[in-house]
């Protein structure tokens, strides 16, 4: 068994494998200084990173309209449209509540669409089109509200909601102007912070990433010593694993010898107990 376990001394200069793990040891010697100094390059790109990333200003959440702002909105128009709706159209229906549920309802609909568009349409250079439209949308109600008109103080009422209708298209306006200047200025901080944080993940990737070459190429090296040193020590300790290996056979034979003359002597074992 000793001498199974031998193996040559190692020596690159005399045995051709030797000297190709030898060369291949020392390339991954260059290799692994080559990755500490990337690595200590992109743990300093990393750090830099996040100095960046954290004096960027943070965008926060894009700006938006409260959802009850918006809902007021509806409901104020909706109010002022109902009751155009059911005293020129709805008017035919033969059951007054009937008539003022489809007002309301129509009315919610032409309320949403007009908060909507103005609050979430897209901000162009025309963006006066949407006052346009529901300034003009205020003046054919109120038109419309006139022509049903019986006596000054209706002609007044009909007046003072399409007035209320003008003042709220404008307040929409006013309200979606400054949704548009937040949003302006978030996009400006958003863009900014996107690619600071988009410099600091890469330049985790890259570190990570040469962390695990140094893991690869440190484990390639081990493996390599590990070999050295297994051939160093099969060769070197041969002759000692020979005298251990025969002392322990040898011992093993004369204890049984001696064993086996002193039964024949009727010598007990020291060790046995008498029954």
């Amino acid at each position: 068994m000793a001498r199974q376990t031998y193996r040559d001394k190692y020596d690159p200069s005399q045995n051709i494998h030797d000297e190709m793990h030898e060369a291949e040891y020392k390339r991954h010697l260059a290799r692994r200084d080559e990755a500490e100094q990337a690595e200590g390059h992109a743990a300093a790109n990393l750090r830099d990173a996040e100095n960046k990333l954290a004096e960027t200003p943070k965008a926060g959440p894009k700006p938006h309209i409260h959802p009850l702002l918006t809902v007021a909105f509806i409901v104020a128009i909706t109010l002022t449209v109902a009751p155009t709706l059911h005293d020129n159209i709805f008017i035919t229906i033969g059951d007054d509540l009937l008539a003022w549920f489809a007002a309301a309802l129509s009315s919610a609909f032409v309320g949403a669409m007009l908060t909507l568009a103005i609050l979430k349409g897209q901000r162009t250079k025309l963006a006066w089109i949407g006052v346009a439209a529901g300034v003009i949308l205020g003046i054919g109600l109120g038109a419309v509200r006139l022509s049903a008109a019986n006596g000054a103080s209706d002609g007044l009422i009909a007046v003072g909601l399409t007035i209320v209708e003008i003042a709220e298209v404008l307040l929409l306006e006013w309200v979606g102007s400054g949704l548009q200047a937040r949003e302006v200025e978030w996009l400006a901080k958003n863009s900014v912070e996107a690619v600071a944080i988009a410099a600091r993940d890469a330049a985790q990737a890259d570190l990570r990433r040469w962390k695990d070459k140094l893991k690869e190429l440190d484990d390639a090296i081990a493996r390599m010593i590990a070999l050295v040193e297994d051939r160093h020590n099969r060769n070197i300790h041969l002759p000692e694993l020979e005298g251990v290996a025969i002392k322990a056979v040898m011992d093993g034979y004369n204890a049984g010898i001696t064993e086996n003359i002193g039964r024949i002597r009727g010598v007990r074992s020291p060790d046995r107990r008498t029954m």
